[in-house]
């Protein structure tokens, strides 16, 4: 689709409020707010197709939005020093509303994958655009999330998709590695000595199956596709890595449809299980990475074949659900699933970027 790029862009500035905050999902019921992992990949799709200032609003808006949560980052780590159990409510959480206050649902907010992205993508856009004023203004949630990383990291969480909260999940630590990492690269003093290497040699020593591919989460032998994120982008270890590449042929034995896309783990069950469009365009990423380039211009086609009339690209498609009778019961919960999704959008943006590039 010729214009998909231009209705991306568009579709994500429509979904971007004055102050910087990207919404996930305009239409579907609980998308109404901003992660900060959908949204830093969304600021970082937005930057490689150009559009600076989407990008700088958005980090500006989580870099004036996170210290508003000292307080409660500071009571939260005061319990741990003093060996007490935080309450699920003292965690900081994973979405803002577009306004920066906390939503009033029950939502399992206690994830840290979304501050190691943000993290590291707002190190990666600094960077690249000598942007010393932005670090100056983040560099508060900078000090605050470092220091709620440091504490928190070995500690059971929720994953990426918001289940699984009594596991440790690799691909959350590969984010908060990079995030960290990230950090110190800047500013080296703000990240405690080592603490990168401890966070990645923990998942090398503890989440490495037998057959050598990384593991969903600790003690589950399954894989999931983010685990594509302990290679691209985050460099836990290098995309030729015998543990990663043994990673990405078990996604392809596993959860990625000849021909089609992939899905997130092999028992999805959310809206039946359908393929995500992002999570194909990671797998491309990967091939990218791995010089498989025309494996990579397949799977974008593919996506770009699932965008409806009007150019949205979904979170999910329905057409080779991994169990049907789990559909029905999640469109009578919370309505049909996210179209257009924000995310999907950026990482295509990305896609385009980085073919063009290569």
């Amino acid at each position: 689709m010729s214009n998909l790029i231009d209705t991306s862009i568009a579709i994500i500035l429509a979904g971007q409020s004055a102050n910087g905050a990207v919404v996930a999902s305009p239409t579907f019921s609980q998308y109404g707010y901003s992660w900060l992992r959908d949204g830093m990949w969304i600021a970082y799709g937005m930057d490689a197709a150009g559009e600076y200032d989407s990008a700088r609003r958005f980090y500006r808006w989580a870099a004036e939005t996170l210290p508003r949560y000292q307080t409660k980052a500071d009571l939260l780590l005061a319990k741990l020093a003093n060996g007490d159990t935080p309450a699920e409510a003292d965690y900081l959480p994973t979405r803002f509303r577009l306004d920066g206050d906390l939503g009033t649902e029950d939502w399992p907010d206690f994830q840290l994958d979304g501050y190691g992205a943000w993290l590291w993508g707002l190190v990666k856009f600094v960077n690249r655009h000598n942007d010393d004023d932005l670090w100056a203004a983040a560099r508060p949630a900078v000090v605050l999330l470092v220091r709620y990383l440091a504490a928190l990291w070995q500690s059971p969480n929720y994953d990426c998709w918001e289940e699984h909260r009594q596991h440790i999940h690799p691909a959350t630590l590969a984010a908060i590695y990079g995030g960290l990492n990230a950090v110190r690269q800047r500013e080296p003093a703000l990240v405690p000595v080592g603490l990168p290497e401890a966070v990645r040699d923990f998942v090398l020593q503890n989440a490495v199956s037998a057959d050598g591919h990384f593991m969903k989460y600790l003690g589950n032998n399954e894989v999931d596709s983010s685990l594509l994120w302990i290679a691209v982008p985050y460099r836990l270890v290098e995309p030729t890595d015998s543990r990663f590449l043994a990673t990405v042929a078990k996604i392809e034995r596993d959860i990625l449809r000849p021909d089609g896309g992939v899905y997130r783990y092999a028992a999805d069950t959310y809206f039946g299980g359908g393929e995500w469009l992002l999570l194909t365009l990671w797998l491309a990423w990967a091939y990218i990475e791995l010089g498989r380039r025309d494996e990579a211009a397949k799977l974008i086609a593919w996506v770009e074949s699932q965008a409806t009339a009007e150019g949205q690209l979904a979170e999910q498609v329905e057409g080779h659900v991994l169990d049907q009778s789990y559909f029905q019961p999640w469109v009578d919960r919370w309505g049909t699933s996210a179209l257009p999704l924000l995310w999907s959008h950026g990482m295509y943006l990305l896609l385009k970027s980085l073919m063009k590039e290569d």
